[in-house]
């Protein structure tokens, strides 16, 4: 018997357990190709995020089952007749797909209606977002379907993660990482910022990616004062730039999340160096203080603390430190929060449990978390520090932020535009799993980018 590349069943009755029921049926549809709109042109086909958790399956048009009562994985596998094995090439059989991603039974997806229908159940659950018509008028009538309860189990499983996970969590990161780096030896004065976009989106789909995990940012100067910054478009000109980059490929299904940002000449100016200096502190400070039982948003206000130290000692902020704290005026300075889950999605689900409401405070009200941080859980962990000319009109309209502010050292700092630096962690028993390997001292980026000069 083949070993399963993926474990579906496990994580099948992972989410049944968190559902906290005996019987019933999980019932879950893959997705469906979408066409252009006027068009015969397929759009890149990526799997629903929760089908492919509970199932490892990356084709399209395929469902899941698993009846709760037996622990039986029951996988419906797309048909395909003889007409379009001609355009795509013919399917794997029925028992190569159950051996393959490990569940009990395989059926084709026509014959969903009778496989489910036979296991008698008093209930389904589905997620909200599925089309149920599979399971046909008659049991759709007559069975009670729960759409509610399904979604928060298989959410809550997906935050915390398994071996399998983490193991190819840390293979994206390896490549995407390896990718950062060749753009750091490549990259010159006169180049445009499409082509370092491009050369990382070869170097990680050449190794093993199946796409980009999210749009890649590729920002040189004032771009990177533009968190989002996607259009990737302008010449990079001059030496005294930084060039802000946050890519990641995903591989195998499950996402990384990579920022670094580097000198475009061989070395950093004496201001784009002390603001780099100041971020990497706040990554440092953070990583090292995410350990099992501390809440994610303490580690967002650390941050901020480290950041507060750093633009005092410049000038940039002045006054009272535990002022500067209670006003949130570093959050006009780092607008986002400090990271987030990531898994099979960037911005993986599970970050704010029901109930949970989000901080209405500046920067923090960006959070995309707010839990308690336990072993397993993956998070990104991503400070920044940017001079973004609406938020600084902003705090300057503020009294009380601006009284901590010297908006003419600011200015001195605009043209740095922004720094962030991204890592991808897993929480463990004692502290964390750092996945990320890839170069971010001062000293390891400049010889680098000087011998990208040099070759």
């Amino acid at each position: 018997m083949t070993t399963p590349i993926y474990p579906a069943k496990q994580h099948l009755l992972k989410t049944a357990k968190n559902l906290g029921v005996d019987s019933g049926v999980i019932f879950v549809r893959g997705g469906d190709t979408i066409i252009h709109p006027d068009s015969d042109t397929e759009y890149e086909f990526h799997q629903d995020s929760n089908f492919y958790y509970l199932s490892g399956v990356r084709e399209p048009a395929f469902a899941a089952a698993l009846d709760i009562a037996s622990g039986k994985a029951i996988l419906f596998v797309n048909h395909v007749d003889a007409d379009e094995a001609v355009w795509i090439g013919v399917p794997a059989s029925l028992d190569e797909y159950r051996n393959t991603y490990g569940f009990d039974q395989a059926a084709y997806t026509y014959d969903i209606a009778n496989v489910i229908g036979a296991l008698g159940a008093s209930k389904i659950y589905a997620l909200p977002h599925h089309n149920l018509e599979q399971l046909g008028a008659k049991m759709l009538g007559a069975v009670p379907i729960d759409t509610e309860k399904l979604v928060t189990a298989v959410h809550e499983a997906r935050v915390f993660k398994d071996a399998h996970e983490i193991d190819v969590m840390r293979k994206a990161n390896k490549i995407s990482a390896d990718a950062h780096v060749q753009l750091m030896r490549k990259a010159r004065v006169g180049m445009n910022e499409s082509e370092l976009r491009g050369q990382f989106v070869g170097q990680v789909l050449g190794k093993g990616c199946n796409y980009e995990a999210y749009g890649s940012i590729v920002a040189r100067g004032r771009n990177a004062a533009i968190l989002h910054y996607t259009k990737n478009s302008m010449q990079m000109d001059s030496a005294d730039d930084m060039v802000l980059i946050d890519a990641g490929g995903t591989f195998k299904c499950y996402a990384s999340d990579i920022t670094r940002t580097w000198p475009l000449g061989s070395r950093f100016t004496a201001e784009c160096r002390q603001i780099y200096e100041i971020v990497l502190d706040m990554q440092k400070t953070v990583i090292d203080a995410c350990v099992p039982h501390r809440q994610w948003e303490d580690m967002h206000i650390l941050a901020n603390r480290v950041a507060a130290q750093g633009l005092l000692k410049l000038g940039i902020l002045k006054g009272d430190i535990d002022s500067i704290m209670e006003n949130y005026v570093t959050g006009y300075f780092m607008p986002h929060g400090i990271g987030h889950l990531i898994g099979i999605d960037t911005h993986d689900v599970g970050g704010y449990p029901k109930g949970t409401e989000r901080i209405n405070a500046p920067g923090l009200r960006n959070l995309r978390c707010r839990r308690e941080m336990l072993p397993q859980m993956a998070f990104t962990v991503e400070p920044g520090l940017y001079f973004i000319d609406e938020v600084i009109a902003e705090a300057k309209a503020k009294p009380d932020v601006a009284k901590h502010i010297d908006f003419d050292v600011v200015a001195k700092y605009r043209s740095v535009g922004g720094v962030r630096i991204e890592d991808n962690i897993v929480i463990t028993e004692t502290g964390n799993d750092n996945l990320t390997v890839c170069p971010k001292e001062v000293a390891d980026l400049e010889a680098i980018r000087s011998e990208a000069y040099s070759s």
